[in-house]
């Protein structure tokens, strides 16, 4: 990935169009809405929280170091690091779920494969 930029900013859009991820789908990912993705990509917009922050080094695949203060390599994003993430959440999520309800939203989902 050839990324270039001095600012946080240029790093969060170079990290994010390095992996071809729409700015909602990484909004989707990190639970914000497409504006906040918009506003940090911004030159003059607002920077993200740490914890934002952390969660946008996983989902790219750069390190936070290189993220945040453009040092340290970056890190090269493995296929599927959206996906993967998505899913390990997912699975996380259903631990805490009775298992009747973990029974209808698995139906639901073999369902819905149906139309992809």
């Amino acid at each position: 990935m050839d990324v270039k930029g001095d600012t946080l900013a240029a790093r969060i859009r170079a990290a994010r169009i390095g992996i071809e991820l729409s700015q909602t789908e990484l909004a989707k990912a990190l639970h914000v809405n497409r504006s906040t993705v918009g506003h940090w990509e911004r030159e003059e917009g607002f920077s993200p929280s740490m914890d934002h922050l952390r969660a946008m080094s996983r989902i790219m695949g750069v390190s936070l170091n290189w993220l945040v203060q453009g040092i340290d390599p970056i890190v090269e994003p493995c296929a599927g690091t959206v996906r993967a993430s998505l899913e390990s959440r997912l699975v996380s999520l259903s631990r805490h779920l009775p298992t009747s309800f973990l029974a209808s939203l698995v139906a639901l989902m073999e369902n819905a494969e149906r139309y992809l």
